[in-house]
């Protein structure tokens, strides 16, 4: 009877030691609940949390032997200390060899591919295409055999993006800003033209280009940084702006800057809102999402066509003055026979409704079908092929600039006032009758804050005045009559 009171006594007490251990975890488990000090999310870096995780790699060469570059490392620097503010996760990388170069990115896109943090690649410095492909130029790349560059140097598409190419739940973020000059040209076969980077895209990214494909980017004043990242760098931090929205605003200021020589470029195929620096509480992100550059206000039509549009503001110079500064103007011309109300400034003549019978104000009367003399085929090569145009697509504001490859590739960039950008591409053709017909690639649907993409279609053109212009041909009706501009 002992031996059994012994053995009830040392199970009450096991039973008892079980149940105090039980409740020392439920109170350190509620007091790591109820303090936020102790939470794991309240070490992450300033900005993330453990649902926002956020990595970047950001690599900056400049140190090359035989032709190098003032500002990469500047550069980096400069982005990689602001991607820090924003809490990412940055690794940093300087003058590379081919092989750390390769290594790092190997590395970085096995971390992008695991797919639970947003992901940020950011390059400064030599970048070249060779047969459509680009290639990102280590500081010990052999100059003395342009065929082995594509040995010694990084292939991107193989090396990172063809390794992330899949729509995953967090956005990849590609920036490039590269192609400052083409270190072969001069000597070059098959390195085409004098630099830039060719296209390229990848699921669920967006790939942020310095410049226009197939045009250069300019390095900067020495010891600084260049004209495109010290843009990026001053956006990158604006409160609530949309990523998209954020590189439009880039764009326009690397515009400016470059008095319309550098066209910053984005392909984007992301499936989700991203912002670099989301709105605080209490601050919705429509505030911020079209930042102008003098005041808070949203921007005024002119501040986008300003920018794209430099040669048209050349020819007509009365077209470019804000409205409230040049109210007196109307009341200046004396050429019309008729006293029409003063109604808007010239500035509007770019997009014409076919229907309008009467001359614009300031504009060349409008010719009937019947009177227009349509350019040839043979006309219209030379001056079109091999060059870009842009035109008003849809009314003041809504810009459309297309670059025609004489490969048979068109180009296009859409901008329209407080929406982001949009770009593609498709192809051309020129037919006999001088028509010009293109039909785009497909795209994803766009999202209600993005600028419309371009029809398919064919069109004419004709000379009215001094301006040229393009309507819908007969196989595209109702297209606009509009004028094209910036022909360059």
């Amino acid at each position: 009877m002992s031996v059994l009171s012994r053995a009830d006594a040392v199970a009450a007490w096991w039973v008892a030691l079980r149940l105090r251990r039980l409740w020392v975890l439920l109170a350190l488990g509620l007091l790591l609940h109820v303090l936020p000090g102790f939470s794991p999310a309240a070490h992450a870096q300033p900005g993330s949390t453990a649902a926002d995780k956020r990595i970047a790699l950001v690599i900056g060469n400049s140190r090359y032997p035989k032709f190098p570059l003032s500002n990469p490392e500047n550069d980096a620097r400069l982005i990689a200390a602001k991607l820090r503010t924003l809490g990412f996760e940055v690794s940093e990388h300087y003058n590379l060899n081919v092989l750390q170069f390769r290594r790092a990115l190997r590395d970085f896109a096995r971390k992008v591919a695991q797919d639970d943090a947003t992901a940020v690649l950011y390059y400064a410095g030599h970048g070249v295409q060779i047969d459509g492909r680009n290639y990102l130029l280590p500081v010990d790349i052999n100059l003395r055999d342009q065929e082995e560059v594509k040995d010694e140097s990084v292939d991107i598409d193989e090396l990172f993006l063809s390794r992330i190419d899949k729509v995953g739940s967090f956005p990849r973020i590609v920036i490039l800003d590269a192609c400052r000059n083409n270190p072969f040209a001069g000597k070059t076969r098959n390195i085409r033209s004098a630099g830039g980077l060719a296209e390229m895209g990848a699921r669920g990214t967006l790939i942020a280009f310095a410049s226009a494909p197939g045009a250069p980017a300019e390095d900067g004043p020495d010891g600084g940084n260049s004209i495109y990242t010290r843009s990026l760098a001053d956006e990158l931090t604006v409160p609530g702006v949309e990523v998209e929205q954020m590189f439009k605003n880039v764009r326009v200021k690397v515009l400016r800057d470059t008095q319309g020589r550098q066209l910053p470029w984005v392909n984007t195929s992301l499936t989700s809102d991203f912002s670099f620096n989301p709105a605080r509480a209490g601050r919705p992100a429509t505030q911020q999402t079209a930042r102008p550059t003098p005041a808070a206000a949203p921007p005024p039509p002119k501040d986008i066509e300003t920018a794209l549009e430099r040669a048209r503001r050349e020819r007509d110079s009365e077209a470019t003055a804000v409205p409230p500064a040049t109210a007196p103007a109307p009341a200046a011309p004396a050429p019309r026979p008729a006293a029409a109300p003063p109604a808007a400034p010239p500035a509007a003549v770019a997009a014409i409704a076919p229907s309008a019978p009467a001359a614009l104000p300031g504009a060349v009367p409008l010719q009937s079908p019947a009177a227009r003399q349509y350019l040839s085929r043979d006309e219209l090569q030379p001056l079109l092929i091999g060059k870009s145009h842009g035109f008003e697509d849809g009314g003041p504001g809504e810009l459309m600039r297309w670059e025609l490859r004489s490969s048979g590739l068109v180009y296009y960039n859409s901008q329209s006032v407080g929406r982001a950008g949009v770009n593609g591409a498709g192809r051309w053709e020129l037919k006999d009758d001088g028509s010009l017909c293109v039909r785009f690639n497909a795209a994803p649907p766009l999202n209600p804050g993005q600028a419309r993409r371009p029809d398919s279609g064919c069109w004419l053109f004709f000379r009215e005045g001094e301006r040229l212009m393009r309507v819908g041909a007969a196989s595209s009706p109702g297209q606009p009559q509009v004028q094209i501009l910036n022909l360059r």
